[in-house]
């Protein structure tokens, strides 16, 4: 739930940032821009992630499966 409201924060910072009452340069409007745009791009994959684990908890499945090969060779 944190990883959600540090977005709602960061989107409305943003809002902020672009306003015009806002007296900062281009150059670092741009720059908090850029950090508040990666940030929010890392909260969502790490929500995202969180996400798909609870939805294999909720069908069970307990382990990650791959595919693999066995051959075996009778003796």
């Amino acid at each position: 739930m944190k990883k959600i409201s540090s977005i709602m924060v960061l989107g409305l910072f943003i809002v902020f940032i672009v306003s015009p009452y806002a007296s900062i340069s281009r150059v670092w409007k741009d720059y908090i821009l850029i950090v508040c745009g990666i940030s929010i791009a890392v909260l969502s994959f790490l929500i995202k992630k969180e996400l798909h684990k609870v939805i294999r908890i909720v069908h069970g499945v307990d382990e990650i499966k791959t595919d693999t090969y066995v051959e075996s060779n009778p003796q």
